[in-house]
């Protein structure tokens, strides 16, 4: 190697770069753009009907509930297979399961 030679200086350029901002807390209006941005699925409404359908099936099964013998000893068909028990509870958790798909769907 000679000595007249220099070494070889790399040249280094340094950009502005922009230093991404550390997290903070939530404030309320950062929650109210995620709200313009998605929107509920459900409205008041909505669950208004599901909070009826919810209402409907808890009544059905509470015309369902029942059927205790006064006494050990007797079989009553009348108390067990009432028309109260095999026809308008099932009716009614019937209807309030089509009020729950109708406020899915609405």
């Amino acid at each position: 190697m000679s000595k007249d030679k220099k070494p070889v200086r790399k040249k280094v350029v340094k950009t502005a770069e922009k230093k991404p901002k550390p997290a903070t807390s939530r404030s309320r209006t950062t929650s109210r753009k995620q709200n313009d941005q998605f929107p509920l699925l459900f409205s008041r409404q909505n669950y208004m009907y599901m909070l009826v359908g919810v209402g409907l099936i808890a009544l059905g099964l509470i015309l369902m509930i029942g059927g205790q013998m006064p006494s050990p000893d007797v079989w009553d068909e009348s108390l067990i297979y009432s028309f109260r028990r095999t026809v308008l509870a099932p009716i009614v958790i019937i209807a309030g399961l089509a009020v729950e798909i109708y406020a899915i769907f609405k």
